[in-house]
């Protein structure tokens, strides 16, 4: 009886090591590998089969609220496979949707995992970030020419950003813990040690040039001090703390905003005085005037084409019509970098060019203030670029921001067409894609989808779906408590936020991203002191 024992204990503490050691792989490979991520998903799996022990976790997994929501989120994306006719898409959703299933089911149902093992497993995740955001810098730093999305070759740069927020996230929850103990051994040098990593995922959302990362991080500031102002609510100076740090912020980004702005806008000498006719050889120029501007300069004024296809052919073995390696022509990229320097169009403005400019041009950068390896000026003046394009010619195809504008108001229209029961779990590309063709939008063809989750939940279930969704996670937020702990708060603003601009939960990163995060934290909230 005693060797059954024994051997029963031997048993489980295997498995409950195998079941920590695949989460830490997991954890690991979120922000570094799909394949890995995939791999631990069936390996957790398979572990928790061989296990057993089915009746205890039954008796887990019937008390248990966030395991039912995440559980009918998934019966949910099932059901509604009956309103579909594409089952080829649905069913391949179905595969990309089951760790909404699995995780719950797998980490809910395991009672050894306790709040010290979770902790471990987030100081895990945020290494593994911090590791590979200095691989990525480095990469970067020794190959400037490499386009931002390329860093990390193997993984989504936006999917990346929003590891790098959940990183940012749990360290200075880690600051706010080791402050907040005295008992702690060289509490000031941790906390210098954490900063540094902050300071490394600044640089690499820097690189990324990722808006929907910086705005995550605004929102969930702004809301973690409102958070601690309620929470604080008999020490006035929290409130008084939270609103002179929301008007410092707001002040801080209206004055960027606006600095940038002017610089963009303001004209400079060249566009101020009166329109020469013809150039210093005499050669007679183009204006354009359009009205549109980039760095203070018209654009498409004091142009000679003729001139710049001959000084062009002396410095470049790249022919002027040819493309560059973002897909734009070299001779509006010249024109433009020409411009952005404040210089003429011609061979007087191309004398002035030193051999680095032309290699710039030569790999499509069209201002030289892109080629700037850490300014957030440079994300600024690509937007502003962009609107101003959309403005004159209503042209989307080269802006990732306008973009999502246009794949928003496309995915609301396939809404407002089938608004109770949505077009179901396998039409919804078949119908964003033809109603991009009927719209005769300028994406119909590229295969894009709606960029926005809350959209495709709406389109892809409907307000019935939709509510369904939404009561089953607002009960077990609430029953649970899940948002009494400011990190589960900072995590759930992030995934709402990014839900906004991504489709987080369209592709399996982005599920499983936002599943083990959720169980994990849920599973902290519930199980540990507040």
């Amino acid at each position: 009886m005693r060797l059954n024992v024994q051997m029963s204990f031997t048993r489980k503490s295997v498995h409950q090591n195998i079941f920590f050691l695949l989460l830490a792989v997991l954890v690991v490979a979120m922000p570094t590998s799909k394949f890995l991520m995939s791999a631990m998903m069936i390996f957790l799996a398979a572990n928790w089969l061989i296990e057993g022990r089915f009746r205890e976790k039954w008796q887990m997994a019937k008390g248990n609220e966030v395991l039912h929501a995440f559980v009918a989120l998934y019966l949910v994306h099932v059901v509604w496979c009956l309103f579909s006719s594409n089952w080829d898409y649905a069913l391949d959703d179905l595969r990309k949707k089951l760790p909404l299933l699995v995780l719950p089911l797998v980490v809910l149902t395991s009672s050894f995992l306790d709040r010290r093992k979770i902790v471990n497993l987030l100081q895990i995740f945020c290494l593994a970030v911090a590791v590979a955001s200095a691989v990525g810098v480095v990469r970067y730093l020794g190959n400037p020419d490499m386009e931002y999305r390329n860093i990390f070759p193997h993984f989504s740069h936006i999917r990346f950003s929003i590891n790098v927020c959940m990183a940012i996230v749990l360290l200075i929850y880690a600051i706010y813990k080791v402050v907040q103990r005295n008992d702690i051994k060289f509490k000031w040098l941790r906390v210098v040690s954490i900063l540094m990593l902050e300071a490394l995922y600044c640089v690499i959302l820097l690189l990324l040039q990722s808006y929907t990362a910086f705005v995550i991080l605004a929102v969930i500031f702004v809301v973690l001090l409102g958070w601690l102002a309620v929470k604080r609510k008999t020490q006035p100076r929290y409130a008084v703390v939270f609103f002179a740090v929301l008007a410092v912020a707001v002040v801080g980004v209206w004055l960027c905003f606006s600095h940038y702005r002017s610089n963009y806008y303001t004209l400079q000498e060249l566009s101020l005085k009166p329109l020469e006719t013809v150039t210093a050889q005499g050669n007679a120029y183009t204006h354009a005037n359009d009205g549109l501007i980039e760095m203070g300069n018209y654009v498409n004024n004091y142009v000679c084409r003729e001139e710049l296809a001959n000084e062009w052919a002396k410095c470049s073995s790249l022919n002027i019509d040819s493309l560059t390696p973002n897909s734009f022509a070299v001779y509006p990229t010249l024109v433009r970098y020409l411009n952005a320097k404040g210089l003429t169009k011609d061979s007087a403005g191309m004398t002035q060019l030193q051999q680095s400019d032309i290699k710039l041009i030569e790999q499509g950068v069209a201002n030289p203030y892109y080629a700037r390896k850490f300014d957030v000026g440079k994300m600024l003046y690509r937007m502003f670029f962009e609107y101003d394009n959309y403005c004159r010619d209503g042209n989307v195809r080269n802006s990732s921001l306008l973009q999502r504008f246009e794949l928003w108001r496309n995915g609301l229209a396939v809404f407002t067409a089938h608004p109770v029961f949505g077009v179901g779990t396998g039409d919804v590309a078949d119908e964003v894609a033809l109603s991009l063709e009927q719209r005769n939008s300028q994406l119909a063809g590229l295969g894009m989808r709606t960029h926005n989750q809350y959209i495709t939940l709406l389109l892809t279930f409907g307000v019935v779906g939709v509510a369904i969704i939404v009561f089953v996670f607002v009960r077990a937020i609430i029953r649970q408590r899940l948002l009494k702990p400011a990190i589960f708060l900072a995590y759930l603003c992030m995934v709402l936020v990014s839900f906004v601009s991504e489709d987080t939960l369209e592709t399996e990163a982005g599920v499983v991203f936002s599943t083990l995060l959720f169980v994990l934290l849920s599973h902290w909230a519930t199980d540990s002191p507040k």
